[in-house]
């Protein structure tokens, strides 16, 4: 087929019909701009929606890029883990990857935990581009996840990311300077994209996601968000049923926006209005 990017974004039904050759079009063509965006985006603007996993449902990804373009929103944050679990996974990425092409400076696509070989060997991307591609096929993939941003901050005071706070980050300004891995070794980078907010605890605990993985508590929200001046922090990362949920007095919010998943999902956006209020949408 013919690539037209424009096409694809407006007609998602389309995007399934990409092969090899389009698809590594595509990447060719976004990897530059992804390359020159700093691991750290900041965002100066009025109106913006932020968007929790997808993984792979396409069905759920389509309606909040149109409610994106229908009502002109300054852009769009994805917090990642676009692939993985779901029925659409090859097909959400790739829709996403055009979207970027279309809107490259509005689009904003961080990193997620699911962006990763590790992930991705064991919740079924590797195997799903195997299936329709090649397992070498993947590699395309990959290299790309590796130029995703791992963080954006927002009129200076909403940090936004797909994990959580790591231990030995204490400035916003570190994140600039994390190394692009394909496969991720740094720690702080490793935490950013696996660490999860609890309550009820001090520091950091072990997760039980696995080694090097950790629980933060209030207390290092609080020490870090006074330190770096930030009023909210919006992440993805963690289901739940009802798509979305606050933690610690209503300053980090976690969103969850494909509805189609292991479980079935109330999934949830985020609006930043020009009034300055963060409001929590249906998908």
């Amino acid at each position: 087929m013919n690539l037209n990017v424009e096409q694809l974004v407006n007609k998602p039904m389309n995007i399934g019909e990409l092969g090899e050759k389009e698809i590594r079009e595509i990447v060719s063509k976004v990897t530059p701009i992804l390359e020159k965006e700093p691991k750290l985006v900041k965002f100066d603007v009025d109106k913006i929606l932020f968007v929790g996993d997808t993984h792979g449902d396409l069905e759920s990804t389509t309606p909040i890029v149109r409610r994106f373009l229908k009502e002109q929103y300054d852009g769009v944050i994805f917090l990642g883990d676009y692939v993985d679990r779901g029925l659409m996974q090859i097909e959400n990425i790739n829709y996403l990857l055009a979207l970027k092409l279309l809107h490259p400076e509005k689009v904003i696509l961080l990193r997620g935990n699911h962006e990763t070989p590790l992930a991705n060997r064991y919740y079924g991307f590797i195997d799903e581009v195997a299936s329709n591609f090649s397992t070498e096929f993947y590699n395309v993939y990959s290299k790309l996840f590796s130029y995703l941003p791992y963080a954006s901050l927002v009129n200076g005071e909403i940090l936004c990311l797909h994990g959580g706070l790591a231990k030995g980050l204490a400035t916003v300004k570190q994140i600039e300077d994390l190394p692009i891995e394909v496969e991720v070794s740094n720690p702080i980078l490793f935490q950013l994209l696996w660490n999860d907010p609890r309550e009820g605890i001090k520091g950091f605990t072990p997760s039980d996601r696995g080694d090097g993985i950790f629980f933060f508590g209030k207390d290092v929200y609080e020490n870090f968000a006074k330190n770096n001046s930030i009023k909210y922090l919006i992440r993805a990362h963690e289901v739940f049923r009802n798509g979305f949920h606050w933690y610690f007095d209503d300053s980090i919010l976690s969103l969850f926006s494909a509805k189609q998943y292991t479980v079935p999902v109330a999934a949830k956006i985020a609006e930043l209005t020009p009034q300055g209020d963060l409001t929590v949408i249906p998908v």
